[in-house]
């Protein structure tokens, strides 16, 4: 038999620092719920994926990306973690560690799938909460495959996305741009 672990009641929002800016959570909170939390500070999350109900341990340990190619992945944001080993050891890692080994650490358990231990805690970067503007069109397949095209399309927009509709030779593009900041 196997052994497993929930992080699903480690759930809170423990700190923000809106002069860093930063959140500190514990991983089994949700994105929605720190997002919410942070849209009232007038911040929010750098990136995230359209699914809000994914917890922020699990969201970071696979790197997930959101849409925008000049955004980076969620990974990127962490800049220190709790990290619960097998063998019952509790690290605090940071990305400015003292020492290069302790820094590469960090690195690798950032992205750990869960290989390296369980993470229990986050600390992310966040930003001035803004608000976006989607716009969605569709575009014939091949469209969507020149290279040429899409490398425009990145640049010209903050987040893209496409779906293609199978069985068809449609592709729905979704574009979103930042139009306004919060006050």
């Amino acid at each position: 038999g196997g052994s497993s672990i929930s992080v699903a009641l480690m759930d809170k929002v423990l700190a923000v620092d809106r002069d860093a800016p930063t959140v500190t959570v514990q991983a089994g909170a949700r994105v929605q719920a720190v997002v919410d939390a942070l849209a009232e500070l007038g911040l929010t999350l750098e990136n995230y994926a359209s699914i809000a109900e994914q917890q922020l341990g699990g969201f970071t340990q696979v790197s997930a990306h959101g849409t925008g190619a000049l955004v980076p992945p969620v990974d990127d944001q962490v800049i220190a973690l709790t990290l619960v080993t097998a063998a019952g050891a509790v690290l605090r890692l940071r990305v400015d560690a003292e020492t290069e080994a302790e820094r590469r650490l960090f690195r690798l358990a950032r992205v750990g799938l869960g290989a390296l231990g369980v993470v229990t805690e986050l600390t992310l970067r966040v930003v001035p909460r803004h608000l976006l503007r989607e716009v969605s069109w569709i575009i014939p397949r091949k469209e969507a495959c020149d290279p040429t095209l899409n490398a425009a399309m990145i640049r010209r927009h903050r987040h893209v996305r496409y779906m293609w509709v199978p069985y068809t030779d449609d592709v729905i593009v979704v574009a979103s741009d930042a139009v306004a900041t919060d006050p």
